[in-house]
């Protein structure tokens, strides 16, 4: 035992953070190792007690925790606890990275730093991997298989939640770039912006490119800051922006994915195939409205939402959508239909909780993380996906509760 007793708790715990940080970009399930092997460290430590008389209820702490345990609660009059038991399991983030994070974090601003790059080549090599996995499966199809948004993301997971990842590491590449005055590092940086910018292209998500879209606008306003006319700076801004919508728009797989949802969204719905992501999409709200329309107060339970939604498919006979088991693709949907109400709230209170304390700490990758999360969780369930809720949540509460006082640094 005398052999662990002078080990670096810190080294240990940046360590794992930042296996289970690279972990993501490659799987969908993965990190859950990482996710256990932390737990794990927080309960081998000879001043555990202490640790567990240090936690404070803070707003972050109290709404991630209320929100868990109403899922718990809502479990009493769930329509399908099957699917309940799916639910409270991927919901188990928001009750363990609180308690994680707010009681023992090592991240500093040298440390993160590192972390984040570490994340970014995690995320580059990932991509390496699924672009000679899509080159070696597809090659006899022609280059627009290989390129193929679906194709290209086939080895590790869907491209919706795989454009997650590289938004986050433009995120950090745009902020060092502005902020760090190192030339090399700047190089860097940028080259890493230009990559992902590209592979979000490929993977063409919708939800991410209305998000890097959003945040370009937001960049180049910044930029522009050196004009002190206000309005030419506004002039100019609004020519930069039209000019790179331009661009943006007639590249061709955004070009597709765009025509492809105005069509969608002016076509009836009668016969919604599974494949059309937009009708589809719009099929399952209105059901989903017709449900919370029935139960607004209440909902149906825990886990109940993709069944009866399921169900309003096969009465609708939406053929395609029930073969495929379509699901709700709306967090705020999705858990009104569960929770009720008083699920929406605590739901809004967890996101809004976060943003202001990110707001305080001025972490402009955490204040634009808050809104990727936003966009994501009114075009999908994201917090029902592993893939979704633990990378979000494990970002968001690491970023908060960075800097805390170091309560132990001994094993036994």
């Amino acid at each position: 035992m005398n052999r662990f007793k002078n080990i670096d708790r810190s080294a240990v715990w940046l360590f794992l953070v930042t296996i289970t940080t690279c972990s993501f970009p490659w799987s969908e399930r993965i990190s859950s190792i990482g996710i256990v092997l932390l737990v794990l460290h927080w309960l081998l430590d000879k001043q555990l007690i202490k640790k567990i008389k240090s936690i404070q209820l803070d707003a972050v702490l109290i709404s991630f925790v209320s929100f868990f345990i109403f899922h718990i609660i809502a479990l009493s009059w769930s329509h399908n606890l099957s699917d309940a038991s799916h639910t409270i399991e991927v919901k188990l983030s928001f009750l363990i990275f609180p308690f994680l994070f707010s009681t023992e974090n090592y991240l500093h601003l040298k440390s993160k730093k590192q972390l984040f790059m570490i994340f970014c080549l995690s995320c580059f090599v990932s991509f390496l991997y699924c672009l000679l996995s899509s080159i070696y499966h597809f090659h006899s199809f022609g280059i627009a298989s290989i390129f193929n948004r679906m194709n290209i993301a086939d080895a590790v997971m869907h491209p919706g939640y795989y454009s997650n990842y590289f938004v986050l590491a433009i995120l950090f590449c745009t902020f060092e770039w502005l902020n760090n005055t190192n030339g090399s590092l700047k190089s860097i940086y940028v080259l890493f912006i230009i990559l992902f910018g590209i592979i979000l292209t490929l993977l063409a998500s919708k939800t991410a490119l209305i998000f890097i879209f959003i945040f370009a606008i937001y960049i180049f306003w910044r930029l522009s800051n050196f004009i002190k006319n206000y309005l030419i700076r506004i002039s100019f801004f609004a020519g930069v922006c039209l000019l790179f919508g331009i661009l943006f728009s007639i590249l061709p797989p955004i070009k597709n994915r765009i025509i492809e949802t105005y069509q969608q969204s002016n076509v009836e719905i009668k016969q919604p195939d599974f494949s059309n992501s937009t009708i589809s999409r719009r099929a399952a709200w209105n059901l989903e409205w017709q449900l919370i329309k029935e139960n607004p107060m209440v909902g149906y339970g825990t886990g109940s939402a993709n069944s009866l939604l399921l169900e309003k498919f096969k009465e609708k006979k939406y053929i395609s959508l029930v073969k495929n088991n379509m699901h709700t693709h709306n967090q705020f949907l999705h858990t009104w239909i569960d929770l009720g109400l008083v699920g929406i709230l605590l739901l809004l209170c967890c996101l809004v909780v976060c943003f202001i304390q990110f707001l305080k700490q001025k972490e402009e990758i955490g204040i634009w993380f808050s809104g990727l999360i936003l966009i994501n969780i009114l075009t999908d369930d994201m917090l029902e996906i592993q893939a979704g809720i633990v990378f979000f949540i494990f970002f968001l509460l690491l970023l908060i509760y960075q800097n805390k006082k170091k309560l132990s640094f001994s094993y036994y």
